[in-house]
């Protein structure tokens, strides 16, 4: 283990780290009084050595870790999502190419959502003490325990990396993910829009259609306020006040400052923010935003759904997949409303698991029924291995009857 608190420190960790083919990543971070996380440790490991890299005792720049982040090894993470982000910020680039252990497990036969240490001491056999995982990081000097800690988090994802692949590819399934990772790991994916925070306030979808215009204006400035005072951004503005100030679009600071929810903390940003108020109310009728459309099922849809449900859960249970992560809710009424081919499920791997399948069920190919306690899955094509069936066979038919 070494700790890293000095830009000479950095530059020997990043050299000595440059040529491994498998880094392990992880960090311990606070956000609870800030727009952006606060990184407070980073581990990192490879080829047998591990860093821990400190950025706030001395108030490390970590800029140089982007050739690390860019290089050709493979970036190991556990449900990397806020690692990605705060390392973008942190360091103007993610680690990539980037493989999450928590999700790939899940194609593997792993439950969802499965904790970095209920993983290692399923896969590995080793029970992980995670009391300091809730330690005050900012706290200076680390404790041994917590730098025990930190050190496990990336020592053992080494070896589940390595456990995790080998099953992948006995599966056939090492990039089933490859494409979706890469997309999560862009710059694009981590850049937050401004101008799309609107849809994220609460409640916003009672706004009227002029009034989301103003949302949108009104929302971007509290969006880049909050970053530029790293606060969060609730602090600022709740959203409540938001849609306020949007039904009531005032026209003068007077008007503005009367407004609940406009603190004193806002008294030298009035004027921006009745600015914004006026440029959503002069943006032109054919620019105002629209919501992501919410479509309410019919009842018949509603049983469409649950019959397209039926299939992913047998499919998954078969494949041992994850249900949810072979396809969720969202993707089945997505593919039902708009039948097309560049749905979710109709992507690589699920197209060829369920979406075929899902595909010809709604064009009344394919029917589902009990045989005994079990569902069976039949085509309608298949020329024989019907449901009478003499010898019973399930997987008779072409798709098979399960």
């Amino acid at each position: 283990m070494n700790i890293v608190t000095t830009p000479e420190q950095l530059s020997t960790a990043i050299d000595s780290l440059k040529n491994a083919s498998v880094l392990a990543i992880d960090t311990e971070f606070m956000r609870e009084k800030t727009y952006y996380p606060k990184l407070c440790l980073l581990q990192i490991a490879g080829d047998d050595k591990t860093y821990l890299v400190d950025p706030i005792s001395q108030d490390l720049d970590l800029t140089p870790l982007a050739q690390l982040w860019t290089n050709s090894a493979t970036k190991v993470l556990h449900a990397g999502g806020q690692d990605l982000k705060i390392l973008f910020d942190a360091c103007g680039a993610a680690p990539r190419p980037y493989f999450d252990t928590q999700d790939a497990a899940t194609l593997i036969g792993q439950s969802e959502q499965l904790g970095y240490a209920a993983l290692v001491e399923h896969l590995l056999k080793v029970k992980l003490d995670k009391a300091d995982g809730f330690t005050d990081w900012a706290k200076r000097p680390l404790s041994k325990d917590q730098l025990k800690y930190a050190c496990e988090d990336v020592s053992y994802l080494l070896k589940l990396y390595p456990r995790i692949l080998a099953e992948l590819k006995s599966l056939g399934r090492e990039n089933w993910l490859a494409a979706e990772f890469d997309q999560r790991s862009s710059p694009q994916a981590l850049t937050v829009d401004v101008r799309t925070q609107f849809r994220r306030l609460k409640r916003v979808t009672s706004l009227k259609p002029h009034q989301l215009a103003i949302a949108r204006e009104v929302a971007a400035w509290r969006e880049l306020e909050a970053q530029r005072r790293d606060q969060p951004k609730r602090w600022l503005l709740s959203d409540e006040a938001t849609l306020e100030i949007c039904r009531r679009a005032p026209s003068k600071v007077s008007e503005l400052e009367n407004l609940r929810g406009v603190g004193a903390n806002l008294r030298h940003s009035l004027g921006d923010i009745v600015a914004a108020v006026a440029d959503g109310k002069n943006c032109p009728r054919e620019d105002w935003p629209k919501l992501p459309e919410r479509r309410r099922l019919s009842a018949e849809d509603s049983v469409a759904v649950e019959l397209m449900a039926a299939v992913v859960r047998k499919r998954s249970s078969e494949n041992r997949l994850s249900s949810s992560v072979l396809a969720s809710r969202a993707m089945l009424e997505e593919y039902l409303h708009n039948r097309s081919e560049k749905s979710a499920i109709m992507q690589d791997w699920r197209k060829e698991i369920i979406g075929d399948e899902i595909s010809r069920l709604l064009k009344g190919e394919v029917c589902l029924h009990l045989r005994g306690n079990r569902l069976v899955i039949e085509d309608y094509r298949a020329e024989s291995g019907r449901s009478d069936n003499k010898n019973g066979d399930e997987k008779s038919t072409q798709t098979g009857c399960c």
